[in-house]
C-alpha cells in the first residue's frame, strides 16, 4: 500500500523540532521533557503515514486495527503507569508533576499509534 507523503513530512518537522529543542537544553544542562511531546507527535506522524492506507478504505478491517490497537495499549499504558508509580514511590528518580506529565502524555500517544500500525501489519 502506498504512504502518504504528508503525514510523513510533518513527521520530520516534528523529529527536527525535538532534536533542536533536545540539543539546546542538553547544551544549556538540563534534561528537557518538553521535547517528549513533539517526539511523540513524530512517531504519530509516521504511524499515520502507514496506517492512512488501512484507515481511508473505512471498512471492517479499519474498525478490527483501531478496536485492536486500542485493547493492547490500554494494557500497556497499566503497566508504564505501574511502573512509574513504582519508581516514584522508592524515589529512584526525582520528578517534578509537570514532567511526569510529559512523559505520560508521551507514552500514551505513542503506544496507541504504534499498536494500531503493529497490529495493520501483523494482520
Amino acid at each position: 500500500m502506498k504512504q502518504n507523503k504528508w503525514y510523513f513530512i510533518i513527521g520530520g518537522i516534528f523529529a527536527a523540532q525535538g532534536i533542536f529543542i533536545l540539543a539546546v537544553g542538553i547544551i544549556d544542562g538540563s534534561i528537557p521533557f518538553y521535547a517528549l511531546p513533539l517526539f511523540a507527535m513524530a512517531v504519530m506522524s509516521f504511524c499515520m503515514s502507514y496506517l492512512h492506507p488501512h484507515f481511508k478504505q473505512k471498512d471492517e478491517r479499519m474498525r478490527m486495527i483501531r478496536e485492536k490497537g486500542m485493547f493492547y495499549s490500554y494494557f500497556a499504558l497499566l503497566s508504564y503507569f505501574m511502573i512509574l508509580m513504582w519508581v516514584l514511590q522508592f524515589d529512584l528518580i526525582q520528578l517534578t508533576a509537570m514532567n511526569l506529565l510529559y512523559i505520560i502524555m508521551a507514552l500514551t500517544i505513542m503506544t496507541v499509534f504504534i499498536s494500531m500500525a503493529v497490529v495493520a501489519k501483523v494482520n
